[in-house]
């Protein structure tokens, strides 16, 4: 028997439920390094030829993730792949993969749903949010802490997502400003993270009682918010990255008692490849027997670290109390005015000249609108307009870039989302050039049949990456890599 630990005293509590066996198999499992997860973009490259190209060039030994179309995981590396161009520039973001289990569990059958992800940041499941929906609904991503807002933005930034808006309230009060107006939701709730499968970045540690209790009360009030705000027919998906049954079965035990002929726990055990159901009793606790259809994600029996995830189906109202209206600023009052028709016309122009590109089938495809402060070009998804033009965010949409005369400056983000479509505006670089451009450098005198005007142009390199944005002068190649 392995040495008595943190891990083993967490272990004990669970002696009712897992065999020694099952305990020694889960200390074992600490010997081992978690594989890293990893979930290429489709909004920049087709995943199955992006992770190859990716495999070869970095060696890294890929298997699929058999619940999640776009993920892998990576047993080994020649280069860790947080180093890499692919993923600053949003190629792919790295995950656990257990954390790539609450998403894909949502249907996402109706073609432009609207999404409230309550406890966004860091972004990595709002980033799936819009790989599902095909970034052509409107995401609502919201975090409680004004903290945690920079790294949701910048992941946000870099993920190339346009049909999201950022915000920062706190989620127990979502429900009552927006009662029955989400298609899914999705509570990423925070929890004690005793996942039983420790990391780097998330070491062991002792956890309480009182601690796990009073988080699985302001979990159950995230619940009750997300579920007012849901429409009835409309799912949520309630995760926690603990083991901890406190916040896990029990808190959507009293859900259960609370609203017993409103909700459903649907059973999804045939969307994965292993059998974790949730618990029906804890400590003499007798729970709903509909808990067996919630996911235990336990590491012994899935290789990841440990998770719960459960499928809610709101089928019917719930009460929502009568509560202070949300907060509220003119949209006029954030600067953005509606692009006239004639600069919008220039525009498009402009951009079919220089890239080959046609605006106006993407603000068609994505629903979006042309807005400018300043000088600066914004898309602005038309369905936050329609639903929720009052409400005060943190970042919306994507910057497009500055007309400048007779010429376009296209943002770093409009060159990573959408430059794998251009026609024109490319240059390409070789040899050395390559490494000293991803490490911020301009390149002196580059190679190419181009005329030298100052164009603004997609950086790609024989193997067809895209490599952000550069100016063409007459000596460099101007790097315009986000710092």
């Amino acid at each position: 028997m392995s040495k008595p630990n943190k891990l083993t005293h967490s272990l004990d509590r669970f002696a009712d439920i897992l065999t020694a066996e099952d305990r020694e198999k889960i200390l074992d499992l600490q010997k081992q390094p978690l594989p890293t997860g990893i979930r290429i973009n489709p909004l920049k490259a087709d995943p199955a030829t992006a992770i190859r190209d990716l495999a070869a060039r970095y060696d890294w030994d890929v298997h699929p993730i058999p619940f999640c179309d776009n993920g892998w995981t990576i047993q080994s590396a020649g280069q860790s792949p947080g180093t890499t161009i692919e993923h600053r520039l949003g190629l792919y973001y790295l995950q656990d993969a257990a954390s790539m289990v609450p998403v894909s569990l949502f249907d996402f059958s109706e073609p432009h749903p609207l999404v409230l992800d309550m406890a966004a940041s860091p972004g990595g499941k709002t980033t799936h949010l819009v790989d599902r929906t095909g970034d052509k609904g409107f995401i609502l991503a919201n975090d409680g802490s004004q903290g945690r807002i920079p790294a949701l933005r910048s992941v946000l930034s870099a993920w190339g997502g346009v049909n999201l808006a950022v915000t920062q309230y706190p989620g127990e009060s979502l429900g009552g400003w927006f009662p029955e107006t989400f298609d899914r939701v999705l509570l990423d709730a925070p929890c004690s993270m005793e996942n039983l499968r420790p990391t780097v970045n998330h070491p062991l540690r002792d956890t309480t009682i009182d601690e796990r209790l009073r988080l699985g009360e302001r979990q159950l009030a995230l619940l009750v918010s997300g579920l007012q705000s849901l429409k009835p027919g409309g799912l949520l998906v309630y995760a926690t990255c603990s083991l901890a049954p406190e916040e896990d079965e029990a808190v959507l035990n009293a859900l259960l008692d609370r609203f017993p002929r409103a909700l459903s726990v649907r059973d999804v055990s045939d969307q994965l490849p292993f059998k974790t159901p949730g618990l029906t009793q804890f400590n003499g606790q007798p729970y709903h027997a509909s808990l067996a259809n919630a996911l235990r994600l336990w590491p012994h029996l899935t290789g990841m670290s440990g998770f719960f995830t459960a499928l809610i189906e709101k089928q019917a109202s719930i009460p929502t109390p009568e509560c202070e209206k949300p907060p509220t600023r003119s949209f006029s009052r954030t600067g953005l005015v509606r692009l006239d028709d004639e600069t919008a016309k220039q525009l498009k122009i402009v951009i079919s000249e220089n890239y080959g590109l046609d605006l106006k089938a993407i603000l068609n495809e994505y629903n979006l609108c042309l807005y400018e402060r300043l000088d600066l070009i914004h898309l602005i998804p038309q369905r936050y307009l329609d639903h929720f033009r009052h409400l005060p965010y943190e970042w919306i949409g994507m910057p497009l870039g500055r007309l400048l005369a007779d010429d376009f400056q296209p943002s770093p983000e409009f060159i990573n989302r959408f430059g794998r479509h251009f026609k024109r505006g490319i240059i390409e670089i070789f040899g050395e050039n390559i490494p000293q451009w991803i490490a911020g450098r301009d390149i002196r005198y580059p190679e190419t049949d181009l005329s030298p005007e100052g164009q603004y142009l997609l950086v790609t390199d024989p193997a067809g990456r895209n490599l952000g944005l550069g100016k063409l002068l007459p000596k460099r190649l101007r790097n315009m890599l986000p710092r």
